[in-house]
């Protein structure tokens, strides 16, 4: 059995449960760098009481080998939902409704390289996101941000890059119009959203 961690927010989330101290697991805190808490993630990391954004930081920390989600709410449920996380115990987070075919094949088909190595970071990946949600938008598909997170984790979206998808879609079903370079043609859009017409292959 390889090495477990245990990763919380802060030192007072650890010290609230004195007992987590005795263990045996070496402990870290992803909020405060001078916590006396020091471990890194390492194996099998138990993630106490994180956040959605603390979790995918975790997940693509190099040694961590899986993650044990402790006291998940409904925050969690795209992490939940894109992993087929098993249940093991404590409150029952429900999964996130599967997207549309045309959701999925465009999460999909905007996951390229970049994207899957830096996220959004870049203007032309996110340039790419926004001209992709806003043409779905205005073609009356659903942007749901949760279907979206999980897609995007889906598609191996690093750290909180599939929360920036989220928020940009949040803004644009709130009315606003995101500036964009246009960085897809016509009809690869158009085939995305067309992707529930199409016959199965």
């Amino acid at each position: 059995m390889g090495p477990t961690s245990l990763i919380a927010p802060s030192t007072s989330a650890v010290t609230a449960s004195t007992w987590l101290e005795h263990t045996g697991v070496p402990i870290g805190t992803t909020g405060n760098r001078h916590s006396r808490f020091t471990a890194r993630p390492r194996g099998t990391v138990i993630a106490w009481c994180l956040h959605l954004d603390e979790v995918l930081n975790i997940e693509r920390t190099r040694d961590v080998d899986a993650i044990v989600l402790v006291r998940a709410f409904e925050q969690h449920a795209p992490w939940i939902t894109a992993h087929e996380a098993e249940h093991l115990g404590g409150e029952f987070v429900p999964t996130v409704p599967e997207a549309s075919p045309a959701i999925k094949a465009m999460v999909k088909g905007i996951s390229l390289l970049p994207i899957v190595n830096q996220g959004l970071a870049d203007s032309r990946e996110r340039s790419m996101a926004v001209q992709a949600l806003t043409y779905f938008h205005d073609h009356g598909h659903q942007l749901n941000p949760a279907q979206l997170v999980t897609e995007a984790i889906r598609n191996e979206w690093p750290r909180e890059s599939p929360l920036e998808l989220a928020d940009l879609a949040r803004q644009i079903n709130a009315g606003k119009r995101l500036r964009f370079k246009r960085r897809l043609v016509p009809e690869v859009l158009t085939e995305w959203s067309n992707a529930a017409s199409r016959p199965p292959q």
